[in-house]
């Protein structure tokens, strides 16, 4: 049998000769990929929208999104719902004026029992989060919407 001296023997070598036939696939293709990683990383990080506190001292600022996160762990333990959205809006001065938790509710649970506790809890967050309620500007909506119902 004719050996190619091209060609390693049988079981030499063969994660090398692997390795080499994968560079020479990956290196040019890099080139075509990559602005598509980056496209694609960039799409998934999402800015989030500043939101003034405020407290005696002076104003400092939250992320929106930590903002959303603090009132999703809040529900969280809440069996009657699932929290589905949280939205905030802001004024021209980064102020929160709304926010608006839309939520999924346990079946048969009375919805305006809950929808008061979720408007009550949410807001005494968000007051505790973002400073003092009798600071002028401190006025903050707080929406339920009920979307969904779902099974415990």
């Amino acid at each position: 049998m004719a050996m190619n001296d091209d060609a390693p023997p049988p079981g030499d070598d063969l994660l090398g000769l692997a390795t080499a036939q994968l560079r020479t696939h990956t290196d040019a293709g890099w080139v075509a990929v990559a602005p598509r990683l980056l496209a694609s990383a960039l799409a998934a990080v999402r800015p989030t929208q500043p939101v003034r506190g405020r407290h005696p001292r002076g104003a400092y600022t939250v992320t929106a999104g930590a903002l959303r996160t603090s009132v999703r762990a809040l529900l969280e333990p809440d069996r009657r719902l699932r929290v589905r959205r949280v939205v905030f809006r802001t004024g021209a001065d980064d102020a929160l004026e709304e926010a608006l938790v839309e939520v999924s509710a346990a079946y048969l649970q009375p919805l305006a029992p809950l929808a008061a506790d979720v408007r009550r809890a949410v807001l005494h967050h968000l007051r505790d989060v973002l400073g003092d309620p009798d600071l002028p500007g401190a006025v903050v909506t707080v929406d339920v919407l009920v979307t969904d119902v779902h099974r415990t």
